[in-house]
Order: C-alpha cells, then sequence, then structure tokens
C-alpha cells in the first residue's frame, strides 16, 4: 500500500496500488474544473454535481471499476472501488452524480435488475453517458421510507404512476430516474412496494429545481400519468422493499466522505501549535482510519452477497459523527475565521466554512442517524423490536 500525499505533502490515506493512478487523475480533473468554474466548493462530495467531471470518470475507466468487463466495467475488487472513491473526495471532486447513478442505482441494478435491464443501462453507465436520480422521499416518507404515497397502476403492459419525489439530488442532470412507488395499496405499508425505472424525457415527468444555500441544487419531482412499460421493474412487483433496503446499504458507503475528512485533516496540521492540538488531530486521524475499515467491512459483505444492513450503517454513521466532530474542532482551532467561504479572510480556501455547514446535514440526509442506530442494533446486535 501507498500513502498518498496532501499538497503540502503530508501523509494522509493509505491507498491499494490501483488507486495512486487515480490519484494523479483526480488532481488533474480538480485542476481542469477550478479553471472552468465547474468545481466550486461544496462541503461534500455529494452536494456538488458536473455533467463534465461526470464524463471524464467515464471516459478515464473509473464508473464501475468492480463491474464486469461485458458490461464496460475492468473487473476489479470493490475494495479497489472505495479507495478510488476515497481519492476523488480527497481532491474535492464533484460525486453528486457519480454517487448516484453508479454506487448506489448502478451497484442495484447488477444486484437486482433484469438480464436485459442490466445489458441496456449499465454500459451506458460505465461509459458516463447516462446520469441517474433517485426518487424515494417525499413530503409524507422520508427516513419512515414505508409510507411512501407514490402509486402506480397497472394498465396493460405499462404502469401509470402518479406522485410527488423530494430531495431528488441531480434531477436537472439525470437521464432517467429510479422510484420507489407502491403498486398494491391493499398489502401492508412494507409490502405492495416496487421500483421502476424511467426515461426523464417520458410525458409526466416535472422537474422543480430549488437553490441551496451553499450555491448547490436540490431536485423535486411531479410524476402525472407517468407511462413506463412493464420490463422496467427493478426485482420483483409488489416485493420492492427488499430492493430498496438493498439500494440504501449501498447508497450508505461514503468512502467519499472519509477522504474529505483526511484532507481537511492535512490542510489543518500547520495551523496546530501545541501538543494537545497535534494530539486531537491525531485521534481524529485515527478515527477517519476506523471509519474507512467500516466501509471496507460493508463493502465485502456487499460483495459477498450477504446480509450487510448493520455494517452499512456503521460505515455511514461512523464517518457523519466524525465529519460533524472534525468540523467544531477545526472551528475551536482556527477561530471565526474558519466560517468564512468567500473573500480576503477565509481560511483553507474557504473549504471548512463549506465543510462546516454540510457537515449539518450528515447525520440526517441518506437516513437519519437514529435509523442508523436502529438497523445496527437490530441487525447487527440482534436486539428485538
Amino acid at each position: 500500500m501507498t500513502a498518498l500525499k496532501s499538497p503540502s505533502g503530508r501523509r494522509t490515506a493509505s491507498l491499494e496500488p490501483g488507486a495512486q493512478q487515480a490519484d494523479r487523475f483526480a488532481m488533474e480533473l480538480a485542476e481542469r474544473l477550478r479553471a472552468t468554474g465547474e468545481n466550486a466548493y461544496q462541503g461534500s462530495p455529494s452536494d456538488a454535481d458536473s455533467r463534465e467531471a461526470y464524463t471524464a470518470y467515464g471516459a478515464g475507466g473509473y464508473i464501475g471499476l468492480h463491474w464486469p468487463k461485458n458490461l464496460g466495467g475492468q473487473g476489479l475488487s470493490p475494495l479497489e472501488t472505495v479507495a478510488v472513491e476515497e481519492v476523488f473526495g480527497y481532491h474535492w471532486l464533484p460525486m453528486s452524480s457519480y454517487l448516484l447513478s453508479v454506487k448506489t442505482i448502478g451497484n442495484a441494478l447488477l444486484q437486482f435488475g433484469s438480464p436485459e435491464l442490466v445489458e441496456r443501462l449499465l454500459p451506458r453507465i460505465a461509459a458516463g453517458e447516462l446520469v441517474f436520480c433517485q426518487g424515494f422521499s417525499e413530503p409524507e416518507a422520508g427516513s419512515d421510507l414505508a409510507s411512501l404515497r407514490t402509486r402506480a397502476r397497472l394498465e396493460g403492459d405499462r404502469w401509470i404512476v402518479n406522485g410527488r419525489k423530494i430531495w431528488t439530488s441531480s434531477a436537472e442532470h439525470a437521464d432517467w430516474a429510479y422510484l420507489a412507488v407502491r403498486t398494491n395499496p391493499d398489502e401492508p405499508r412494507h409490502r405492495g412496494l416496487s421500483v421502476l425505472v424511467a426515461d426523464m424525457r417520458t410525458p409526466g415527468i416535472d422537474v422543480t429545481v430549488h437553490r441551496t444555500l451553499g450555491g448547490g441544487t436540490i431536485g423535486e419531482l411531479a410524476l402525472t400519468d407517468v407511462e413506463i412499460p412493464c420490463d422496467q421493474v427493478v426485482g420483483e412487483v409488489d416485493a420492492g422493499w427488499s430492493v430498496l433496503m438493498g439500494t440504501l446499504d449501498h447508497e450508505r458507503v461514503t468512502s467519499e466522505k472519509v477522504g474529505v475528512v483526511c484532507s481537511l485533516l492535512d490542510l489543518l496540521v500547520e495551523h496546530a501549535v501545541t501538543s494537545a492540538q497535534r494530539r486531537l488531530l491525531s485521534r481524529l486521524r485515527g478515527e477517519a482510519a476506523v471509519a474507512r475499515l467500516h466501509g471496507r467491512h460493508a463493502t465485502e459483505l456487499l460483495a459477498r452477497r450477504t446480509p450487510a444492513a448493520a455494517a452499512s450503517s456503521m460505515a455511514k454513521l461512523s464517518v457523519a459523527v466524525l465529519m460533524q466532530r472534525l468540523a467544531g474542532i477545526a472551528v475551536d482551532l482556527l477561530g471565526p475565521h474558519a466560517l468564512v467561504e468567500n473573500g480576503p479572510d477565509a481560511l483553507l480556501g474557504g473549504r471548512l466554512a463549506a465543510f462546516h455547514r454540510a457537515a449539518v446535514a450528515t447525520t440526517i440526509a441518506g437516513g437519519a442517524s437514529d435509523i442508523q442506530r436502529r438497523n445496527i442494533a437490530r441487525q447487527g446486535l440482534g436486539f428485538g423490536r
């Protein structure tokens, strides 16, 4: 294994040999995006999006590294994939489209999709040509996903879908949508659910884009009599709960956030002037290593198709809590200027201020921390309901 160096030459995350080339690619791409204004810093890679970056990932062969070669992948180990994702996070690359289309939905399609659907969609994802958005959350169904109300009614060889989806990242960039719908309202709420994929050009899909405080966007989907062919179901009809949970298991392994944490720790080293401050940063670096191991453990379980819900929740929870701890400690270390994002008083290029803002949401977005703790307790430790 080789140590990745920070811009100041200090040691940070240890990487498998396969990620060393990705480090050079990421540095060059980050510089190019900065020059074109494409890489305005968000506080987390999942907050930033760029079609140019996504296309570059595909052209460089970095999409679906562990997918089969006949589907456009490289046939490598899933651990090499998460190592590369950590490198991309370390260089603050915009990754929203990648995390949705590849890490979450692409992997879920590979696990649950029909051979025909996989062969139709995955090669185009791997080439960087196809971006997905994820339509799960609704006004009345966030962390409690089983409360979703978007309805799909079967008419002939098509599903007719009506409903509304919120918190839909990358919706304005997406070519296709991955939708959680209720196909049988007479079943208990965890049953009668299905997952459909739909071309975003389908009549009846309307996208509204909302600007966020940090200059990013979040989307909203209105679905009105959207006709989706029957062969675009992922998994079995009315058995979508297991598909949804499996999809979230992939989403919760957030190796790119470990990379961001390591990047900031390297940048903060020169500001730690006392032995107590240096020990504190070393402790945080140890916590980052632990978060990395949680992500790799979950990745290994997912690759073996063994139960990974508790491990994935642990991976998400560990880095989310760490990001909030680091954000608070960094402000204590640097003072109020740490919260200045633009202008001559901004520290660390404004990255810390953006990170501090984004860290607030890490224990909510993608599943609240209470949900992660419940998954760990029930599925990892065997506690009853």
